[in-house]
């Protein structure tokens, strides 16, 4: 008998575990909106939570409709991790605030959240498919609500690495540009998300095609009301875009955001060197490494065993220096990252000169990987060569992420008088695509 009250016992004390394991998910259905706080200095924040899909706006940062990097829930807490950090959040039973904490950062970051009613997306969405040479490729169609008249597409062209639908960064924009009435085509790069493929065995040219064929497959949507059609590529999009536009005979529009004017090459030897100058290292480190990367793409040119031989030595030279992280250092002669840069030998003079459609170039005044510096002439002196309408613009205290530093207002925080300044992504950046889009 006491056996059996004991087991009872140990039922129970699960089930009251495991009940509440499920009242914080229970709880979080619905819109929460709020702010984030870093001593008393304000950003605001909202939550779609959702037994399926649970999502996030920071809309000064320029994240909409953001999946968390993880959430998860615990005894009495949920644990979701965003742009700032992992945060423990706390479901107020008598209220049905959310409040919570990270503590990823000094000093730490609180949350507070009330729920209230969501609103309604302005534009809907279509699943699609389109190929290229045997790649089919999956994405997702943003249609603009509400509107008789056409309305210009834009079809959004990758990064590096691994990029699909839900990539934070152009997720976001896809929503920002479809909420202000511009159709957006965003799709998986081939070999992520939905897509076949492999994206580290394409080159540029693979890109461009894939980026051409999706704007073929807007043309032959004869149920679309569209205006224009024209491409977006931030990063290595911005190297690819004037390509895929080459390839089609009437593209309307391209928008270059952090898009090199330099080589392949050029934009990793200025990535060294202006991330080590940021870093604060000194001339001398940087020289040295500048000089070891002018004889890595040497031997990438040459493929000769003298040039090999000259670089694996100074490799040894150097191989103890806290900035050796920041360069290509390739263990044999044959290896991946060699194949890849000689695969992927590209200027983007050629495209850039030759471009007939209207071109918005858009720098960030801190960005260590695209510094103004080197791009802003040669991409004036590329557009102006191909005779066509041009607007290049540098957001000021923006890097390659088109998003500021935080930091404070003064020397030490003294609230009201100096206070943290948030990271931000300037209304500029969002105005100057939407303005040239539609003009």
């Amino acid at each position: 008998m006491e056996k059996s009250l004991q087991a009872i016992k140990i039922v129970l004390l699960l089930l009251a575990v495991s009940i509440s394991h499920l009242s914080i998910a229970q709880t979080l259905q619905g819109h929460y909106e709020g702010a984030l706080t870093r001593n008393g200095s304000v950003q605001l924040i909202s939550f779609d939570f959702c037994n399926d899909k649970t999502t996030y706006d920071i809309p000064e940062i320029g994240y909409i409709d953001v999946s968390p990097e993880k959430i998860s829930q615990g005894k009495d807490t949920l644990n979701v991790k965003i742009f700032y950090g992992d945060f423990y959040i706390f479901s107020n039973p008598k209220t049905g605030d959310l409040t919570g904490v990270s503590k990823d950062t000094k000093p730490e970051i609180r949350i507070h959240l009330k729920k209230t009613e969501a609103k309604e997306k302005p534009f809907t969405e279509e699943e699609i498919k389109f190929s290229n040479a045997g790649i089919s490729l999956a994405g997702v169609l943003c249609k603009p609500k509400k509107t008789d008249k056409p309305v210009p597409y834009v079809i959004l062209v990758h990064r590096s690495g691994w990029e699909d639908r839900n990539t934070p960064w152009y997720h976001s924009l896809a929503y920002i540009l479809a909420s202000k009435g511009i159709g957006v085509l965003l799709y998986d790069k081939r070999g992520t998300g939905k897509s076949t493929g492999n994206f580290s065995l394409a080159d540029f040219n693979d890109f461009a095609e894939d980026a051409a064929s999706a704007f073929n497959y807007l043309k032959s949507r004869y149920d679309l009301n569209y205006a224009e059609i024209g491409f977006l590529g931030a990063s290595q999009g911005g190297w690819i875009v004037p390509l895929a536009a080459n390839k089609v005979s009437d593209c309307s529009f391209a928008v270059l955001i952090v898009g090199p004017a330099v080589s392949l090459y050029e934009q990793d030897i200025n990535r060294v060197q202006y991330t080590l100058a940021e870093e604060g290292y000194s001339k001398e480190s940087i020289h040295s490494a500048i000089h070891y990367s002018g004889l890595f793409f040497k031997y990438i040119q040459s493929n000769t065993a003298k040039d090999w031989e000259a670089l694996n030595k100074y490799a040894s030279e150097i191989k103890d220096e806290k900035w050796i992280d920041q360069l290509d250092i390739p263990q044999s002669q044959t290896g991946d990252d060699v194949i890849w840069w000689r695969k992927n030998k590209y200027d983007p003079k050629e495209a850039l000169s030759t471009i007939k459609c209207p071109v918005l170039s858009i720098l960030g005044e801190k960005d260590v990987l695209v510094p103004p510096a080197e791009n802003k002439n040669k991409m004036e002196t590329y557009l102006t060569k191909a005779g066509v309408k041009h607007k290049i613009i540098t957001i000021k205290g923006c890097g390659h992420d088109m998003i500021t530093q935080g930091k404070m207002n003064g020397k030490e925080e003294k609230w009201p008088y100096t206070y943290w300044q948030w990271q931000k992504q300037p209304e500029e950046f969002v105005s100057s695509i939407i303005e040239f889009i539609k003009k």
